[in-house]
């Protein structure tokens, strides 16, 4: 049971990651008269951002992970 649990948290927390690391925005664009200003956010407010959607998809993978065993185990019961 635990098993199931760590890999969907482990699998959940790197997919969540990589994707983070893709789609969160570390840059910001303003638009003002005739261009554009770009500002940066700092490291550690992007990294900050970044582990905060890693955590929430581990966490995810870890409620996917149990209800996946939890499936299993009761179908393992019915066949007995």
């Amino acid at each position: 049971m635990e098993k199931c649990i760590q890999k969907g948290a482990a699998y959940g927390f790197l997919f969540a990651l990589a994707l983070a690391i893709l789609f969160v925005k570390h840059k910001i664009v303003t638009p003002f008269d005739g261009g554009y200003t770009t500002e940066y956010v700092d490291v550690f407010d992007y990294a900050v951002s970044i582990m905060r959607y890693s955590v929430i998809g581990g966490l995810t993978g870890a409620f996917i992970g149990f209800l996946i065993d939890r499936k299993n185990k009761d179908d393992s019961m019915e066949m007995e």
